[in-house]
């Protein structure tokens, strides 16, 4: 039997993956879960949902498509400016480091200091060098935790894509100390947790 299905998912404006999880129940209703993973290095495209759409196979037959065009496209879209705007980040970045590195390359040897400074100077050093030294130690650790944030960020997404958002949510309330993302790691929680209560509430109504 010829279907035109794959042919219609070509003609979809998105590159990469695009997940469709189908769900059916015993009267023939049919539950399809539309997801575009996050394409891009930024974490967040990570809080969009997927696309859930409820019929039977005639209804979907007709609409589908139509109902899912639109939002893909805007989703994939979304991932290329983040994904632009994080290099634009990096570039800037690597501009402003050899900007420095070249101006603390060119104030080497300006000045000499004598005799009468030289344990001044040296004291100084050593002030500056813990202060650079706590410093390193703070990003480093600001770092592993951003790092372990992306981590947990990623398995929260592969986790709602599973609908556990009972375990999605665990996760994210590790995080409930992170500071610098504490307003986003709220709303994440929030967000999981109405997605929780929908997903529920859809399983109670096919019981």
């Amino acid at each position: 039997m010829k279907t035109n299905f794959f042919e219609h998912i070509s003609a979809l404006e998105f590159q990469g993956a695009l997940n469709l999880n189908l769900l059916k129940n015993t009267e023939g209703l049919l539950t399809v879960s539309v997801y575009l993973p996050n394409a891009s290095a930024d974490t967040a495209g990570n809080v969009i949902p997927p696309m859930i759409l409820k019929g039977m196979a005639s209804e979907l037959d007709e609409g589908f498509f139509e109902a899912i065009a639109v939002p893909v496209k805007q989703t994939a879209g979304l991932f290329a400016n983040l994904d632009a705007y994080q290099q634009s980040l990096k570039k800037a970045g690597d501009l402003s480091k050899a900007e420095q590195d070249k101006k603390n390359k060119a104030n080497k040897g300006k000045a000499t200091p004598n005799a009468a400074t030289d344990s001044d100077d040296d004291d100084n050093e050593e002030e500056t060098e813990n202060l650079f030294t706590a410093q390193v130690n703070e990003q480093k650790a600001l770092a592993e935790k951003k790092k372990a944030y992306d981590n947990a960020i990623a398995q929260v997404l592969e986790l709602s894509k599973q609908f556990k958002y009972e375990e999605a949510i665990s996760l994210m309330e590790t995080f409930a100390d992170y500071t610098v993302m504490a307003d986003e790691v709220t709303a994440k929680i929030a967000e999981l947790q109405k997605h929780q209560a929908k997903y529920e509430a859809f399983i109670k109504e096919l019981a």
